[in-house]
């Protein structure tokens, strides 16, 4: 016997989750659009997110199981350049390292390498005695990283 369609649900991890649904999430962690990673505390009605704040879970919009897609970093394909190769280059991709979406997608780019730091054509710069901490270098652009 096998269990009927309409007798089984599994929800689609890649649609917002309802906020009536999230109590069955407690201790799990779950992704908002706005606000990045948070778990789910349905003993005290919320979400609680790294940086400290909590958000009732009626308040709750736009809450996924799983990211969904370009909302986060992707995975880097090639390694980023070693500190003591940027001098090698007159120019290279940068991706900062940061919680903030808005400002990674404000920053990255393509940067000219200057004595101590590099800078792009607007004049933003990132110094070299912060590589590895608030941004690294690709040899290649945003579609090979």
């Amino acid at each position: 016997m096998s269990l009927q369609r309409f007798l089984y649900h599994r929800a689609d991890m890649l649609q917002p989750i309802p906020p009536e649904v999230l109590p069955a999430f407690h201790d799990t962690p779950v992704f908002s659009r706005r606000y990045g990673w948070a778990m789910v505390n349905a003993i005290e009605g919320e979400l609680l997110f790294a940086s400290g704040m909590r958000l009732s879970l009626a308040d709750a919009a736009e809450v996924y199981v799983l990211p969904p897609a370009f909302a986060t970093p992707g995975a880097a394909v090639t390694m980023p350049l070693r500190r003591d190769e940027l001098t090698g280059y007159d120019c290279v991709w940068v991706e900062p390292i940061s919680m903030d979406a808005a400002l990674r997608d404000e920053l990255r780019g393509w940067y000219h390498i200057k004595r101590r730091f590099v800078e792009n054509e607007v004049g933003q710069r990132f110094y070299f005695d912060f590589y590895g901490a608030k941004w690294l270098a690709f040899a290649n652009g945003p579609g090979n990283i």
